[in-house]
């Protein structure tokens, strides 16, 4: 049961909060092992992390430096 108002609002952002991290995590993993330049992995990290649905679903959409050796 909800005792206080700072313990709903923690319920009612704690699915936020997974939701958040299950777009940023496995796409930030994956770009670990990309062969990119640190600029580039930087501006993706950057991406992932500020607009987590977007971003992570671009990186894996365009998956940047998959074909490069």
């Amino acid at each position: 049961m909800v005792d206080s108002p700072w313990s709903a609002m923690m319920y009612a952002w704690m699915p936020l909060g997974v939701f958040y991290l299950l777009f940023t995590v496995p796409p930030l993993f994956l770009l670990r092992s990309r062969p990119l330049d640190e600029t580039t992995r930087a501006i993706w990290a950057l991406a992932i992390v500020s607009v987590p649905v977007l971003g992570a679903i671009a990186f894996v959409i365009l998956q940047p430096g998959r074909g490069e050796a």
